[in-house]
């Protein structure tokens, strides 16, 4: 299939101007555009015939189409058209203004407790969200956490989000489910559908903030390779986090919770793991602003 441009997608996307490609990936391409109703808008384009990705890309407009889960990007619209050589499907969401975690820790390599609680705080109240609705985003890391003009979080792409209720799109005899490595819990890259649930996401969460803290992954941190990677999050435990304003190490061994090899060792639920998060910032009496 012909390589997707600009061009083709303002002129098959109704109401579409100034398009843009921002990035390709795998089948996906994601351009940005200004809409007539919306102002500016990211859109994300693929072929039809690329079926796993189709199902991706209907579930990404299912979780936010259904859901309502806070400081994630609005859905606008979804669609298809037809090309030369077969067809292409779209889905048309909310720009959001601002700069990745990633590019953000690249500039400042660490982030200052009290804004990294503030961001444990958003993707915790979006899990709380999520696991009501048996959602797993599966895929928390920087590059998908938008850093907004006015100091707040986002979080973005749902594309391998799993919706529990629904059959899986993962062969179950895959050897590796659908993860980056280092911040996929073992048992999400290893595809024990059984075991994934919303404490993947809680380990994901809890190797952000770790980043954020240190200024270093804590399984990258000298890894030859991805596969070493992964080995690293399933038998190293990381070194233990010491954070000035945390001299009781509250803070930290809850990180340390998060990040277990074994799901049954972390919070049982999302909505627990934020009563618990609460309850420690509220001793160490720290301001998240």
């Amino acid at each position: 299939m012909q390589e997707m441009n600009a061009q083709e997608v303002e002129a098959n996307i109704p109401k579409t101007s100034a398009v843009t490609l921002l990035d390709r990936g795998g089948q996906r391409t994601v351009f940005y555009g200004v809409h007539e109703d919306h102002g500016k808008v990211v859109i994300k384009v693929l072929p039809e015939s690329d079926s796993d990705e189709r199902l991706r890309l209907e579930r990404e407009v299912e979780v936010a189409t259904v859901c309502e889960i806070p400081n994630t990007a609005r859905l606008y619209g979804s669609g298809a058209f037809e090309r030369v050589d077969g067809c292409a499907v779209y889905i048309v969401e909310e720009f959001i203004e601002g700069v990745t975690l990633r590019n953000e820790l690249k500039a400042k390599q660490r982030l200052c407790t009290p804004t990294v609680l503030k961001l444990v705080r958003v993707l915790l109240e979006a899990a709380v969200a999520m696991e009501e609705q048996k959602i797993v985003h599966r895929d928390i890391k920087p590059e998908n956490i938008m850093v907004c003009p006015d100091a707040s979080f986002r979080l973005l792409d749902f594309g391998i989000a799993r919706h529990l209720a629904k059959t899986s799109i993962t062969p179950t005899e895959a050897q590796f489910g659908p993860h980056t490595p280092g911040y996929a819990a073992p048992e999400q890259f290893r595809n024990l559908k059984k075991k994934i649930d919303i404490r993947a996401d809680l380990f994901a969460i809890g190797v952000v903030a770790y980043e954020c803290l240190l200024g270093v992954h804590p399984f990258a941190d000298g890894a030859r390779d991805q596969l070493d990677i992964l080995r690293r999050t399933e038998k190293m435990t990381t070194p233990a986090l010491e954070i000035p304003e945390d001299p009781e190490n509250q803070l930290g061994g809850f990180f340390a919770v998060l990040m277990d090899e074994y799901p049954s060792r972390r919070p049982p639920s999302a909505a627990q793991a934020k009563q618990w998060f609460d309850a420690i910032c509220a001793v160490m009496n720290l301001d998240e602003s």
